[in-house]
């Protein structure tokens, strides 16, 4: 299990509480805000920690940089809009405005989007990285 990814899920969650603090919606104090942002890390530690365990439990053969990333990428899609749709679920269960359904909705559908996203751009980081160690250990090749 990578634990830096999973860090990286927290960090990523931690980001969506932020990015929900921002929509737009009756002020609410700093406490809260502060427990929403911390709230959104632990969900992100936990879809973090389910997505490295499934992803450990591949077959060898899929061992692919481009295939892990994407195998990767949609467990962590599929992990994240469980616990969203489970979240919606309750609060509706708890009595939350039907009317606001489509409210809670349109934020999964943007936390979605920002896994999606904030997975391409690992993805795309970690190909970068690979490419510059490559020319690193070409010019080291010319040297000797």
């Amino acid at each position: 299990m990578n634990l830096g990814n999973v860090v990286k899920s927290f960090f990523l969650g931690a980001g969506i509480g932020v990015v929900t603090l921002l929509l737009p919606r009756e002020p609410v104090d700093l406490g809260l805000q502060v427990l929403t942002v911390l709230v959104s890390g632990g969900i992100g530690l936990l879809v973090g920690l389910v997505t490295e365990w499934l992803t450990s439990l591949l077959p060898i053969r899929l061992a692919r940089t481009g295939t892990y990333f994407l195998i990767s990428g949609l467990i962590a899609l599929v992990v994240t809009a469980a616990i969203m749709l489970g979240m919606v679920a309750l609060a509706r269960g708890m009595g939350a405005d039907p009317d606001a359904a489509w409210d809670w909705w349109a934020v999964v559908l943007l936390i979605l989007a920002i896994v999606a996203v904030a997975n391409a751009v690992d993805y795309l980081l970690h190909r970068q990285r690979m490419s510059r160690l490559r020319r690193l250990q070409e010019s080291l090749d010319r040297r000797e």
